[in-house]
């Protein structure tokens, strides 16, 4: 904090010429001009912010074979959609094993694998269709995948 070298006052760097309340001239001593706030901003643009480049490849891949466990949003790095949606997988396949598996008891193995069935072939399509359709999808951080 700046101070008048007469009257003890609080100045800031714009009265560095004349004291507005005893009238100095030079108030301040030993005044040095803070440096320039664009030399700061110019230097964190110099610094390159690394992240690692996520491929829109690996992206439809994770999502046609590991879509159903939400494994293509985990890789973006969006975690708490992906366990949203794998929450949301995981009630959809209980619901159609229940209802499958209380329709008729003996037919377990195909309670337990026609939900999951079902639910790899929807996003078997859907990263197919990314795959095919390449969209301009961003990370987490915003970075586009190449």
């Amino acid at each position: 904090m700046l101070k008048c070298k007469n009257c003890g006052q609080k100045l800031t760097k714009f009265n560095k010429e004349f004291c507005p309340y005893c009238g100095i001239k030079n108030p301040i001593e030993d005044f040095t001009d803070s440096s320039d706030t664009t030399q700061a901003i110019d230097k964190i643009r110099e610094e390159k912010l690394v992240f690692d480049e996520k491929s829109y490849r690996n992206y439809s891949l994770f999502s046609i074979f590991l879509g159903v466990f939400s494994i293509d949003l985990f890789y973006l790095g969006f975690k708490t959609l992906a366990l949203m949606r794998l929450l949301i997988n995981f009630a959809i396949w209980l619901v159609s094993f229940l209802t499958i598996f209380l329709i008729n008891n003996d037919l377990i193995i195909v309670s337990i694998f026609a939900p999951l069935g079902v639910l790899y072939m929807l996003y078997l399509f859907y990263g197919l269709f990314k795959l095919l359709k390449r969209k301009h999808i961003k990370d987490k951080n915003g970075v586009y995948l190449k």
